[in-house]
């Protein structure tokens, strides 16, 4: 590849371990292979640029787009920060007037270099690479391929093809087909942005031909979000804020009590294990009562759900049968704190408020009372039959009729 004002070189010098590789801007030729040279600390001298310099073990010219050319390791280049236009036209001037003075020095003529000065000045895309003033710049998978992941490191072969730091090479898949896959060369820290970048790209593309042409969220989940340190982190309050509910048909427990829990528990409290706290201490349970371990356990679960796994809870017939779990426990522990009535539990597993802070949602009390009353009814049924039956089997003796002729008044 020609050399040109403005170009840029990779230069190997093979002494440092592990490999750097290090980027040169060529600013202005001052005779044969010899040019003033920008380095990325800045500095500015004369150096030989071709195969030709013998303090160099290889020698690549960089293409005009900016990505590495082939043969130089991904991850070992020393490279620019981002130059502006203006900046680089100022380095091109000063490269042009150190190569008068040097040319001067030699005792040779001015050299014209084929086009104008602005020709050369043209913005001249940051070499990636590693080092003090560079970030470390690597490949990564770009689309989903069976058995890899998004944002996985790839090393791609020398001369694969490139284009404004996409790429393209060859992966095989967990189906043993091979097929060739979108790349992006980016800077190491941009990694986990790209990748969630990526995913939430496929999440939203809609196709225009087959059955599943549009995506949509998966109304299960919830996004994942970060805290300062870089750990996953959610607010239990802020996250039931979030929460909605989506009607299934075949959605397996009727009625649906989740969502009006959790928004019951997030108005008095910081977190379902808060609310566990408030009610213990407030509805004078006894402290070994097994009810008190147990409800613990069950508000961890819905904790850890919402703020760690990011559930939608509502949405899930596995928090719900947690949820019934704890307003049946709850509304046991009402009248008696020490006596519990597990009366009618068999229809629990809803927002109202028992005794010492228990929470239970009114249309599930409503239900349980339906259900009881239904059940009453039945059983009342029940015994009029079987006093009936009793009746036919066991009649009443017929009352006696008066003695004929019997002694009445005289006359």
């Amino acid at each position: 590849m020609a050399l040109a004002p403005g170009s840029v070189t990779y230069m190997d010098y093979g002494q440092r371990r592990p490999r750097v590789t290090h980027t040169r801007l060529a600013l202005a030729l001052v005779e044969q292979d010899d040019w003033v040279i920008l380095t990325p600390d800045y500095d500015m001298y004369v150096e030989t640029l071709s195969a030709g310099n013998p303090d160099l073990q290889n020698f690549w010219v960089g293409p005009a787009d900016g990505t590495l050319p082939a043969g130089v390791p991904a991850g070992s280049v020393y490279g620019f920060q981002p130059l502006t236009a203006g900046e680089i036209a100022r380095y091109m001037g000063e490269g042009r007037a150190e190569a008068d003075l040097e040319r001067g020095r030699r005792g040779i003529a001015p050299v014209v270099v084929g086009a104008a000065p602005a020709a050369v000045a043209a913005p001249v895309a940051p070499a990636p690479g590693v080092g003090a003033n560079a970030p470390a710049m690597v490949w990564v998978l770009a689309e989903g391929i069976a058995g890899r992941k998004i944002g996985e490191r790839v090393v791609p072969p020398a001369g694969h093809p490139t284009l404004n730091g996409w790429g393209l090479m060859e992966l095989t898949d967990t189906d043993h087909v091979t097929r060739p896959c979108l790349i992006r060369q980016i800077a190491e820290q941009e990694v986990p942005g790209f990748c969630d970048e990526r995913v939430q790209l496929a999440r939203s593309t809609e196709s225009c031909e087959g059955e599943d042409r549009a995506v949509s969220d998966d109304v299960r989940t919830l996004s994942v979000t970060y805290g300062m340190n870089g750990e996953r982190q959610r607010g239990f309050r802020e996250s039931v804020k979030e929460l909605t509910m989506t009607e299934f048909e075949d959605f397996p427990l009727q009625p649906r009590t989740t969502l009006e829990y959790a928004r019951a528990v997030a108005s008095v409290a910081e977190s379902c294990t808060a609310q566990h706290h408030v009610w213990v201490g407030s509805s004078r349970i006894p402290e070994n009562d097994r009810s008190v371990f147990e409800d613990e356990v069950l508000a961890r679960v819905l904790d850890a759900a919402v703020t760690y796994d990011c559930l939608n809870i509502s949405n899930l017939a596995s928090m719900e049968l947690v949820v019934r779990r704890r307003q049946l426990l709850a509304d046991a522990h009402s009248s008696s704190p020490g006596a519990p009535s597990y009366l009618g539990a068999e229809h629990y597993m809803g927002q109202t408020y028992k005794a010492g802070g228990g929470i239970v949602v009114p249309t599930l009390t409503d239900h349980v009372s339906k259900q009881l009353q239904a059940q009453s009814q039945i059983m009342k049924e029940k015994r009029k039959m079987e006093e009936a039956k009793g009746k036919n089997r066991h009649p009443k003796a017929a009352p006696k009729s008066p003695p004929k002729g019997g002694g009445g008044a005289t006359a």
